[in-house]
């Protein structure tokens, strides 16, 4: 089975019944997916005046 059909297969409508019954016999064996918060830059905010740099 290549890891390709297994994630179609998973991210099913039966896959998903199929993760709840294999995580409730050994939990944490399909891990839920986790939001993770990545850093914006902020740009850099310029003065009025772009000759003297004020």
């Amino acid at each position: 089975m290549s890891l390709e059909y297994y994630y179609r297969l998973v991210n099913s409508g039966i896959g998903k019944k199929v993760k709840e019954v294999l995580n409730g016999l050994i939990p944490g064996l399909i891990p839920e997916p986790v939001p993770v918060r990545v850093p914006v830059r902020q740009p850099e905010r310029r003065s009025r005046d772009f000759r003297n740099g004020r």
